[in-house]
């Protein structure tokens, strides 16, 4: 875990924290229960992810159930909070994008034991392999994969790559641009840490993958690639980012293609892309 402090500039602080992927950990998570019922053993960082998660894709009709999935035990988790002056205090009016915008989650979270550390934020970074979406029934989250069909899996690129997805913060604090906070700290730490995101092959075995071929060697190695599935609507947002819908390397030459949009929950979706710059040193 790592935790990170900054200043709000508004009478309050925030602190950005990071969960590693906690496997076991969340194997007593009930998806028919909402954060503050779950069992005590599940890490509080994660809880705090899902406190937000539950509210913004709650307020988007995305079902409870649907919330927690299987890629949850293997992901990065990060969260933002803000540290408030009282437990009963709402946020600073300079704060919050709508003074009326109070929920009784927020109140919940107020009045619970870390109150005055209330979870405003959270985005997780899962690693390689990807698949396409193995449920047969659609998923009803508007980050999950479109489902899988021949033409998709063949405009994938065939070398690993990380997805960030899972971004939410809370209405009365999206003016403090915590949406980039969170993102670049997921960016940041994948380009510091190559080998958390996906350790590197034994010499020995990186032998034998050179012996058989370049195209294996791309299929096992993490050079950087990263991608959301964002909301048509949000596109900007990403581009801002450096992400992009037809990847190019600094040559021109398309690296990862434009994909077909899709629709989810009557929400249009597409794929972007974007290399970032590892640090050679950790591989």
């Amino acid at each position: 875990m790592a935790t990170f402090g900054f200043g709000g500039g508004s009478g309050g602080t925030e602190f950005l924290t990071m969960l590693p992927p906690p496997h076991d950990a969340v194997n007593d998570w009930d998806n028919t229960k909402p954060y503050n019922q779950q069992s005590s053993n599940t890490p509080q960082i994660f809880r705090d992810a899902m406190s937000v998660r539950e509210e913004v894709y709650g307020e988007q009709g995305v079902p409870l159930e649907a919330e927690f999935d299987e890629d949850d035990r293997r992901s990065f988790h990060w969260v933002v909070y803000a540290s408030v002056a009282t437990t009963s205090s709402p946020p600073p009016d300079s704060l919050r994008s709508d003074t009326n915008s109070n929920t009784a989650a927020d109140d919940a979270r107020r009045s619970s034991s870390t109150a005055q550390r209330l979870p405003v934020g959270t985005i997780r970074l899962v690693p390689p392999p990807h698949k396409a979406n193995p449920y047969k029934v659609k998923d009803k989250h508007p980050d999950a994969d479109p489902p899988g069909d021949a033409s998709r899996k063949d405009s994938l690129p065939k070398e690993p790559y990380i997805k960030l997805g899972r971004l939410a913060v809370l209405a009365p604090y999206r003016r403090l641009h915590l949406s980039g906070l969170l993102v670049n700290a997921a960016l940041q730490y994948a380009t510091e840490h190559p080998e958390n995101i996906r350790p590197p092959p034994s010499p020995t075995r990186m032998e034998r993958v050179q012996q058989i071929g370049k195209e294996l060697e791309e299929a096992i190695l993490w050079r950087g690639l990263a991608m959301v599935h964002a909301q048509v609507s949000v596109e900007r947002l990403w581009v801002k980012y450096g992400f992009s819908e037809e990847l190019r390397d600094e040559n021109g030459n398309v690296e990862v293609q434009k994909e077909e949009r899709w629709w989810e929950e009557g929400i249009e979706h597409m794929g972007m892309w974007k290399r970032l710059k590892l640090d050679s040193g950790r591989l």
